[in-house]
């Protein structure tokens, strides 16, 4: 249900750097509401003109459904299940904007980068998990320094909102254990090679072409999270 509510903040987000959040329809300037009905509506599509604004609302519910039940299935009825459910909305919202936009807003990432710790907090006060929030710390940490440092490289092709993220999935990846930090940190290439390997062929891309890599980072979270969880 909450997949179905992306596609009109996905299309307010996938604006470039330092530009304000879309407001009007790019088919015919109709001034979109600016209301919170208007954010949680499951129109994908211009009220004036019947334009796609963002992705259809199918999309990003059925993505959501498949990934939040996997994710269910996988770890059970744990006290930390709606924070991974969280996340993983979060995560479908965050593939959108990066497809249309190549851009991973702050407005979005540092907000849950800051409530993170907290919520991950009170889950392990209630059930006396301590080491496992130390450890989310310092997976937390050691993936931001490592996406940081690729991010610095010249010609790397990721940028400081895939460091962002990534630090973001260490705590999630930290609390299951080491295991799911090395998982999450090989299986985006490991995603992204043979989708680059396809465009190549195809002729779509060159190489020196930067595709965007927040999809494949969520997606191999996502993997990582039900392969060490299963």
């Amino acid at each position: 249900m909450a997949g179905l509510l992306l596609p009109r903040a996905a299309y307010r987000f996938a604006v470039p750097s330092g530009e304000p959040l879309q407001d009007t329809c790019v088919d015919c300037g109709a001034s979109l509401h600016p209301g919170v009905d208007d954010w949680l509506s499951v129109r994908s599509t211009c009220a004036t003109c019947g334009a796609r604004l963002g992705p259809a609302a199918w999309a990003t519910g059925v993505a959501a459904g498949l990934a939040g039940g996997l994710v269910g299935a996988a770890l059970g009825p744990v006290a930390v299940l709606p924070l991974f459910l969280a996340v993983t909305v979060l995560g479908v919202l965050l593939a959108a904007i990066d497809i249309a936009c190549r851009r991973l807003p702050d407005t979005l990432v540092l907000p849950a980068l800051a409530v993170t710790p907290v919520l991950f907090a009170v889950v392990a006060a209630v059930t006396a998990q301590w080491s496992d929030w130390l450890r989310a710390l310092l997976a937390c940490l050691a993936s931001g320094v490592v996406f940081i440092g690729m991010a610095l490289l010249p010609g790397g092709g990721y940028g400081m909102g895939d460091a962002k993220v990534a630090a973001l999935l260490g705590w999630y990846f930290g609390w299951l254990g080491w295991q799911a930090v090395l998982l999450g940190a090989l299986l985006p290439w490991l995603l992204n090679a043979p989708l680059l390997l396809a465009l190549l062929a195809s002729g779509r891309v060159g190489w020196k072409s930067h595709l965007p890599f927040g999809p494949a980072l969520l997606a191999g979270g996502l993997l990582a999270v039900c392969v060490v969880a299963w």
